[in-house]
């Protein structure tokens, strides 16, 4: 064989065992554990050289042109699929359990939480939008994110705990609650009495003489919010527990004293041992299975119908769009129509969120032809892309249109696509919320991608699309309720409002 031809043939063979091995680490990255960027990046450029030495080989001839074009353009996408890629190296869709973040007091040294902190400043650069669509207003997070790494440095090393701090010290300066960094612990320890403080309708007021209000103000730099209530319902959420208090800067190992208010006024105080914090198994042990949802033998969807008050109540814990909630939603519009039910209600109290599909979905079930939606810009390396906010055509269920009324119900813990739930209800003039205004800004950031920094397992989202309100003339910060109270009586003023 002459040689020319059995060069050609070896570099079209290394050509093809490179393509399937990044076609493979791609994959992998994607649903199944981190895949370094050089991992992709030498082989992108070596099939890059080989292709021009094959090209040099090839001479002209026009089949082996056209396959050696091919090739270059692959090694192309592959050597740019890192840089363009939103969901590189990200978790979102990862089908194995990611490790938990190391244990709080956990001791890093000053390199490797500086490395981290570079991870975290690496994808935000990469991915966040506000990089190209408000160019200087990203100069703040810059900057603290210098004077982060400049403290880590001077103390040599930092726990756990205090890292994550340092780095939403960082992102938390850009004020899109969307891009944070958070703690999966394997194991965290709760206040085992609080559920029971929490069922009799006592709310904590001050810990160790620190009221809420004061709290609030000194940890604004350790969350990452847009509305006030969001970090308000993030920082109680810490109070219960030795981690969360430990990351707000309490000492628990002299005990912790709670001052406990109720609806009236009155106040309770109590101090609890370190030895009251158990486990989560433990926490379940004491107060019993109904202590909390993920308990319970209930799906993230359910209704009931209430016929004398011809109502139907849907309970979304989360966005999921998938086929339980889809046949859920028939179930009961199915019932609604046999039943001749007038009122329903959608409960999106505390629902963090997730596929804003559920909200469209649902209105498939609405009687209105069509209906806007929020449009939207999304980050791809250097470029962005928009979607419009043109009226989408209703593809609706005409045997099981609902023609009645319909009611949602919000909590300030209603965040992201139960954010846009009610927006797109509100907006579209299609029902009427009770409750709390969301957890965040229409007109904000989102449609994130999530990360675990390599050294202490810190979590991060970063947003990767920036969002505009459906009715794009409101100036309502926040999507605001048409009957505003307490989540704790939307219920009660659902009630009273279909009974007159």
């Amino acid at each position: 064989m002459p040689k020319g031809k059995a060069v050609k043939k070896i570099i079209i063979a290394v050509l093809i065992l490179l393509f399937l091995t990044v076609a493979g680490l791609f994959a992998a990255d994607l649903f199944l554990f981190t895949v370094p960027e050089w991992a992709i990046y030498v082989p992108s450029v070596i099939m890059a050289v080989l292709t021009v030495l094959l090209i040099i080989k090839t001479r002209g001839k026009a089949p082996k042109v056209t396959a050696v074009i091919l090739t270059a353009v692959t090694a192309a996408m592959s050597f740019c699929g890192i840089y363009f890629d939103p969901y590189f190296n990200s978790l979102s869709l990862r089908v194995t359990g990611a490790e938990p973040t190391l244990p709080y007091d956990t001791v890093i040294p000053a390199d490797k939480a500086c490395e981290d902190l570079a991870y975290v400043m690496h994808y935000y650069r990469k991915l966040h939008p506000v990089r190209l669509l408000e160019r200087g207003h990203d100069a703040p997070v810059e900057k603290l994110a210098g004077e982060a790494a400049a403290d880590i440095v001077d103390a040599g090393s930092v726990t756990v705990n205090e890292l994550a701090g340092y780095i939403e010290w960082a992102l938390s300066e850009l004020g899109d609650a969307h891009t944070c960094a958070f703690t999966k612990y394997a194991e965290p320890l709760y206040l085992k009495h609080y559920y029971k403080w929490a069922k009799d309708g006592w709310d904590i007021a001050a810990v160790n003489g620190l009221t809420i209000k004061d709290l609030l103000e000194q940890s604004r730099a350790l969350f990452s919010f847009e509305a006030e209530s969001w970090e308000l319902s993030q920082m109680k959420n810490m109070l219960v527990s030795v981690q969360g208090l430990d990351y707000l800067g309490f000492d628990v190992s002299g005990g912790v004293t709670y001052t406990f208010v109720d609806a009236e006024g009155e106040e309770r105080t109590e101090t609890y041992p370190p030895d009251d914090f158990v486990t989560y198994a433990e926490y379940i042990a004491y107060n019993g299975s109904d202590s909390t949802k993920s308990s319970r033998e209930t799906s993230f969807v359910r209704f009931t119908i209430d016929e004398d008050r011809s109502l139907a109540l849907l309970t979304l814990d989360e966005c999921i769009y998938n086929s339980e909630y889809v046949n859920c939603l028939r179930d009961m519009f199915t019932q609604i129509r046999d039943k001749g039910i007038k009122n329903v209600a959608v409960d999106l109290r505390d629902n963090g969120g997730g596929n804003d599909r559920t909200a469209t979905e649902f209105i498939r079930y609405l009687d209105t032809d069509g209906y806007r939606y929020a449009s939207e810009t999304m980050r791809f390396g250097s470029f962005m892309t928009a979607r419009s906010a043109d009226k989408a055509v209703n593809e609706r269920y005409p045997d099981l249109t609902f023609r009645g009324s319909l009611y949602i119900l919000t909590s300030a813990s209603s965040f992201s696509s139960a954010m846009l739930f009610p927006q797109y209800i509100k907006d579209n003039g299609l029902g009427t919320l009770i409750g709390e205004p969301p957890g965040n800004d229409p007109n904000g950031y989102g449609e994130t991608a999530t990360f675990r920094t390599p050294n202490s397992g810190v979590w991060f989202t970063i947003s990767t699309k920036r969002f505009y309100r459906t009715d794009s003339e409101c100036t309502d910060k926040y999507v605001m309720p048409d009957v505003e109270c307490s989540a704790k009586e939307a219920m009660d003023v659902l009630y009273d409002i279909i009974e007159k």
